[in-house]
């Protein structure tokens, strides 16, 4: 035993040896083991060139961090700062530092020596010192990679001998081992270190200069390594970041070692949150993925692991996919990898088109109709399309599923009879495939349902096959296999094999409980369900209104429509409106149709445009259409603001009109100011100044008609204007009265005409 510990500690002085530098071990005949003595010279005198380097580096950093060393003032430190940065004189200290280690120290004593003297100088931050401390763990790390004894645990050697503590090999080395073991360990490892001497000259160096790594240390976090290596060729030397930082204006006092244990504590404590972060590895499949991808595989992940055997436990998960999403979500992420499983352009097995349609009808059962008729709707119309375009064994596939959903009960055998009625009309190979594929899985429980409805499709199918001149034997087999059903024979009934039907039924029976929906589904049902609204669901029932029908349209005489057309009424609504005018039998039945209507919003405008046009085109002045006009007017403010404006625009283009529409339109005006539905202020938008030539004779018929009105009725009109501010208005109608209307008056016109000015 005592030679065994011996033994360890002679290869463990070696190996620290071979660390610091120190002598050659030799072996148990005295020889040195290492290589040839002109290969130990050549490295020696290498080593001691990169010792220099390093020690030059090491001084010159913690000169730049503003440490003093012993024996130089404030100008010899300045000076040496400036004289590293130099490469030239750089290069010149390099040189003269390789021929000095006989007189000076060993590089680990120079480096001890310097921290002691200049800690009495300045003090050293809490960021410094923790990464001081960082630094010290990896160099340790890096020396023992070297040594061979980067492992998690320390050999079981050094932890008999007492010298794991020294190492640091183990975390919890501190709480494993007692104080009394760690004064002998410490004791045991100065006797070690100080027997060695980093001078010797039969020193080997031990590390290949071309396999060591050089790491490059960030300028803010790391100190370069005492044993980082260097090209010997190098003429300059890096410029390294400060090992250490000093703070100018902090005390002249050193840190107690608990300061500086609960300063790499703390740092410790904000560096690891965030290299567990980074370190965390995401798979390249769920990068960059979004919740609602996530949901979709998870849901997939779920359909194609179902099967009669965890159909209950699959059941159970995907209700707890409900509870943390959307219920439209999760239910469109379902029928979607349901679809994409089951149709497909190869015939879909048929225990696996089984297990997925169990799926269905379990979440139907649980959720209701709303779940499973969004898929309904989506093969009803596929079933649809491939009737006229074909794609492989899409269709076989389609019915399939219908069928497995009729086997259970989520549909009823109305579905059924209707696929199979449309299958007949064609009658091709193909049709009698998947009508084989119907009676053989299904045939004897639609006969059970209804037995009438079968016997109408056995008479179908005779009445097609009396046709058939030439009949193949799939033909004759499908009469075979149709004739067994309807005679409830089973055994001749070829290849009858219900075993997947059968599981399936059980399986759901064992997992759901109460009676499944069964919906009394027909196939026009699914086709006309966006236009017509689905019955089968609560709050989307059909209320009756067809909505093919656009809203407001009407029916008329093709003659009526045809006239529309002819006046460019391009929309319903202008075309319901010019039918609905000149339609009815008086203003006060016109006023109610269109009433019945119901426009909206601009829609309402149509009705005084589409008036005052019929208006303007009559031959001769119609006060059907200024009574429409005046009845909308009086309902609400927007129709008379819609007939100022459009008046406006006839007044702005007087020019355009021919002499019928202008006389209409004066009268129209005049009509409607004097039973005040609009006032005078209508012709604001006139300038009586620059009036052109042509319309004057438009405004000399206006106003004559007016000043033939009542004095009372005159007041009135010309009355409604006192109030407004519309100076231009008043003084432009007073000019033009008296300069072109004036010399053609009658005594009792001129008296109204005084009567009128008077209102001003």
């Amino acid at each position: 035993m005592v030679r065994r510990r011996q033994a360890n500690l002679e290869r463990f002085a070696s190996n620290m040896a071979k660390l610091v530098g120190g002598k050659v071990p030799k072996n148990n005949a005295g020889k040195k083991i290492g290589k040839a003595k002109f290969q130990l010279d050549r490295k020696k005198d290498r080593k001691l060139k990169k010792e220099a380097k390093k020690e030059k580096r090491i001084k010159h950093q913690l000169l730049k961090g503003g440490a003093i060393l012993p024996g130089q003032n404030d100008d010899e430190v300045e000076k040496e700062v400036n004289n590293n940065t130099s490469t030239k004189v750089g290069k010149q200290k390099s040189k003269q530092m390789t021929h000095s280690r006989d007189t000076a120290t060993s590089l680990q004593e120079k480096v001890k020596k310097i921290f002691e003297n200049s800690s009495s100088n300045s003090v050293m931050s809490k960021e410094s010192a923790a990464i001081a401390n960082k630094q010290e763990d990896k160099i340790i790390k890096q020396m023992g990679k070297r040594l061979g004894l980067a492992k998690t645990d320390a050999p079981k050697s050094l932890d008999s001998d007492g010298l794991g503590y020294v190492l640091h090999f183990k975390e919890d080395c501190d709480d494993s081992a007692d104080d009394k073991n760690k004064e002998i360990a410490e004791s045991a490892a100065d006797e070690l270190f100080s027997g060695f001497d980093s001078g010797d000259e039969n020193e080997e160096d031990f590390i290949d200069d071309e396999d060591t790594d050089c790491e490059s240390i960030d300028d803010d976090q790391e100190l370069m390594s005492v044993e980082d290596c260097s090209n010997d060729d190098e003429d300059d030397l890096e410029q390294m970041p400060p090992s250490i930082e000093y703070e100018e204006d902090a005390p002249q006092e050193s840190l107690d070692q608990d300061e500086v244990e609960n300063v790499i504590e703390e740092t410790n404590a904000e560096i690891s949150p965030k290299i567990s972060s980074a370190s965390a590895y995401v798979p390249p499949h769920l990068r960059n993925i979004d919740a609602n991808s996530m949901l979709k595989r998870k849901i997939r992940g779920y359909v194609n692991r179902v099967s009669t055997s965890n159909f209950k436990q699959i059941l159970t998960d995907v209700e707890l996919v409900y509870a943390e999403h959307p219920r439209a979500e999760v239910n469109k992420a379902v029928l979607e990898a349901v679809v994409d499983s089951c149709l497909i352009n190869t015939i879909m097995p048929a225990r696996l088109c089984a297990e997925h349609m169990l799926l269905v009808s379990g979440l139907t059962a649980g959720i209701g109709p709303e779940f499973v008729s969004p898929l309904l709707e989506d093969l009803a119309e596929r079933f649809s399309n491939e009737m006229v375009d074909r794609h492989g064994k899409l269709l076989n596939n389609i019915v399939s599923m219908l069928c497995f959903l009729y086997a259970l009960r989520v549909v009823s055998c109305v579905l059924i009879f209707d696929i199979i009625k449309t299958l007949l009309k064609s009658f091709t190979e193909g049709d009698l495939e998947i009508l084989l594929y119907i009676f053989k899985s299904v045939g004897l429980d639609i006969r059970k349902d209804d037995p009438q409805a079968l016997k109408n499709i056995v008479q179908i199918v005779n009445e097609s096959g009396a046709s058939i001149k030439e009949k193949s034997s799939r033909f004759i087999w499908f009469m075979d296999t149709l004739t067994a059903v309807k005679n409830n024979n089973v055994n001749k009934i070829p290849n009858y094999d219900k075993s997947d039907i059968l599981d399936i039924q059980r399986a759901y029976k064992a997992c759901v409980k109460g009676s499944p929906c069964n919906l009394q589904l027909t196939m026009d049902d699914l086709l006309s369900a966006k236009t017509k609204g689905r019955w089968w669901i609560v709050g989307a029932a059909w209320t009756g209104v067809d909505a093919e029908k656009k809203p407001g349209a009407m029916e008329f005489d093709s003659k009526m429509l045809l006239l529309a057309k002819k006046n460019h009424m391009n929309t319903d609504a202008r075309k319901n409106v010019f039918c609905i005018l000149m339609s009815s039998q008086d203003f006060e039945h016109c006023y109610e149709q269109l009433l019945k209507l119901s426009l909206k919003d601009k829609q309402e405008r149509e009705i005084i445009h589409v008036t005052l046009l019929c208006a303007l085109k009559c031959k001769k002045y119609n006060p059907y259409y200024t009574n429409v006009i005046k009845k909308f007017c009086g309902l609400s403010k927007n129709y008379q603001i819609t007939t100022q404006f459009s008046i406006w625009d006839r007044l702005k283009d007087l020019s355009s009109l021919t002499s019928k529409k202008r006389a209409n339109l004066s009268m129209l005006i005049c009509s409607l100011v004097c039973s005040k539905t609009l006032s005078l202020s209508v012709l604001k938008i006139v300038d009586f100044a620059g009036i052109d030539t042509g319309d004057v004779e438009f405004f000399k018929g206006l106003f004559k008609q007016l000043l033939n009105e009542s004095e009372i009725l005159i007041t009135e009109i010309f009355g409604r204007l006192q109030p407004l501010p519309l100076e231009n208005l008043k003084n432009g109608i007073k000019i033009f009265i008296k300069h072109f209307l004036k010399p053609d008056l009658s005594a009792s016109e001129i008296k109204n005409m005084k009567i009128a000015f008077k209102c001003f």
